[in-house]
């Protein structure tokens, strides 16, 4: 039965009231007419006391649909705190990659205590998938796909489609393997069906076939899964035997992931940092990158001392510091973060580095020119003064095109270097805008100080 939009918000607005009543059973009443997504959405705004107590009311099967929709760490943490035997019926009944992804999050003891009361065949494909780090894509490995020997008719793989419609996600593609469950070719399910059902899927399968080993690069994986356009990439093992796929869903995980990470890092907050970590932890991941920019500072510091005997002849030159350091910021935050962007997405790379240069000399030239003469306009309408409107459009305007070419291209350097763009590119993007900014704008000052005062 297709539920109707008002009755949906009916029940999610009663459950959304019950829950925050406490009236717990009330709430499982209304929350059972509510798709699993919704449900998850809702329960992630109230306390983890209060969704752990209504999950302790919901029979397994529906707690562990719930528990695959939460972030990885907050499922854990809701582990922790059932009965161990219920969270290890739970975890049991999980697929092996969602399994390996919260287990990731509990502690050695309790990961331990669930592994050895698993059933040897799930102990055994758990152990292999953690074992990878989360930078390689064997981490990634989902098992639940279709593939076939080779020599069977189309007919025969339909039919047993048809029979594992329920249990299989991913039917996109359909590989092809040996007896020894080698890769040796790949079809797609629109192939089958318009092929004659009598015919050997080896003569329509395509033999060439983009695959990924349990070691390589997760990131890179998922960069050649998107710029291939392919739905799903087979995973293979040291042997050539086809262990698992990277789905679509997993690939936008992992450029996701990628990309949240790299605009964390560029403002100081580590990629391995969540909500749910640590104080403690966090401020050991913070604390060094805000001690690290105090140093870095220090050079916009020395610059704007330098000229102290000017700022203190012309007061109000100090008004319109901020505007042009803050213009050059923003201006290079927007031209790096479209870098970082393409750099995670796969989008470009490194030898796209004069290109990058280009694009941004003309966009910086062209916004320089456009902002300059803005704020030159607004400084002099507030100072009425010509020669110092002209000296804060004149310095902001270099500095809009010093920021956008610093922050577009600097990423493809750093990376060229081996380092993490993210990372790195923040503090020297910030402390080269306000060195050059304040730079400009008092040198110039400096040099027609005379004429300002006058």
């Amino acid at each position: 039965m297709l539920l109707d939009k008002e009755y949906l918000q009916r029940n999610l607005e009663k459950t959304r009231s019950a829950l925050e009543k406490k009236n717990l059973k009330e709430a499982v009443i209304h929350s059972k007419n509510l798709p699993v997504l919704r449900l998850t959405r809702l329960l992630k705004n109230f306390s983890t006391k209060i969704v752990f107590e209504y999950l302790e009311m919901l029979d397994t099967n529906y707690v562990l649909k719930i528990l695959i929709n939460f972030p990885e760490e907050y499922s854990a943490e809701l582990l922790i705190m059932m009965e161990e035997n219920k969270m290890i019926d739970l975890i049991a009944l999980m697929k092996v990659d969602d399994a390996v992804d919260i287990l990731k999050h509990l502690e050695k003891e309790k990961r331990k205590l669930v592994l050895s009361a698993l059933n040897e065949e799930q102990r055994k494909e758990i152990n292999d998938l953690i074992s990878y780090s989360e930078e390689m894509i064997g981490s990634y490995a989902e098992n639940d796909f279709l593939y076939f020997k080779k020599g069977k008719l189309i007919e025969e793989i339909i039919s047993e489609i048809k029979n594992s419609s329920k249990s299989i996600e991913h039917k996109d593609y359909i590989y092809i393997v040996n007896d020894e469950i080698e890769l040796k070719g790949v079809v797609s399910f629109r192939d089958l069906l318009f092929n004659d059902r009598k015919t050997v899927v080896d003569e329509i399968m395509k033999k060439e076939v983009f695959a990924a080993k349990m070691s390589d690069s997760a990131l890179e994986s998922a960069q050649r899964l998107k710029s291939r356009r392919l739905k799903q990439l087979p995973i293979l093992d040291d042997r050539n035997i086809l262990v698992g796929i990277l789905s679509m869903e997993k690939a936008v995980e992992i450029l996701s992931d990628e990309l949240t990470d790299g605009f964390l890092e560029f403002s100081g907050v580590r990629g391995e940092e969540s909500f749910f970590t640590h104080p403690k932890e966090s401020i050991k991941l913070r604390l060094p990158w805000m001690a690290f920019n105090i140093f870095l500072n220090l050079g916009a510091v020395a610059v704007i001392s330098s000229f102290e005997a000017t700022i203190a002849q012309v007061a109000i030159l100090a008004a319109f510091l901020p505007m042009i350091t803050d213009m050059g910021g923003n201006v290079g935050i927007q031209a790096l973060s479209v870098s970082i962007r393409s750099l995670a997405l796969g989008e470009v790379q490194i030898g796209d580095f004069f290109r990058a240069f280009k694009k941004e000399i003309k966009i910086g030239i062209f916004n320089g020119i456009v902002l300059g003469a803005i704020f030159g306009a607004v400084a002099y309408f507030l100072q009425k003064n010509i020669l110092l409107s002209i000296v804060a459009g004149t310095a902001l305007a270099v500095n809009v095109l010093v920021a956008g070419v610093v922050g577009g291209t600097m990423p493809f350097f750093i990376k060229k270097l081996g380092k993490d763009p993210a990372l790195m590119t923040g503090p020297f993007l910030t402390t080269i805008t306000d060195i050059t900014g304040v730079s400009i704008y008092l040198g110039l000052s400096t040099l027609l100080i005379l004429q300002i005062i006058a």
